[in-house]
């Protein structure tokens, strides 16, 4: 048990040091505590620590919960996979004769983003963009 724990906490801190997740670490401690990076060193406060504790909370209740109900869901999508199959295929044609201009959907060229400066103090914040990464 001792050697599996440290192995995986091992793996753990190699992808976690690895060139593609590294750099992106303090873009996602700013934009979750909701100030820049130069305020942040300069604070010092015990803020970022909670928000980032709610973001990691946010995405391990996703993963937590999409391995909780994986087989049941694999069932499900078993039983029905001729349906599921068929509706996935027409999906993918509706998608691209809409990207290739023969139908025109408005609602399938919007943009939607919030912008807000409401956050800042917020914990529910990080909670939500930590679910939304691990549904990313």
């Amino acid at each position: 048990m001792n050697t599996t724990l440290s192995v995986a906490f091992l793996a753990g801190l190699i992808s976690f040091l690895s060139p593609c997740v590294l750099p992106l670490i303090p873009g996602y401690i700013s934009y979750i505590s909701g100030t820049n990076l130069e305020n942040l060193i300069k604070n010092n406060n015990n803020l970022v620590v909670v928000k980032t504790i709610f973001f990691t909370l946010g995405f391990s209740v996703v993963f937590i919960t999409l391995g909780s109900t994986a087989s049941v869901l694999g069932k499900i999508f078993l039983e029905y996979s001729n349906i599921l199959r068929i509706s996935a295929g027409v999906i993918i044609i509706f998608f691209s004769l809409q990207l290739i201009g023969l139908i025109n959907f408005k609602f399938m060229n919007k943009d939607v983003r919030i912008f807000t400066n409401r956050y800042q103090d917020n914990l529910s914040f990080p909670f939500i963009v930590g679910a939304a990464f691990g549904f990313g």
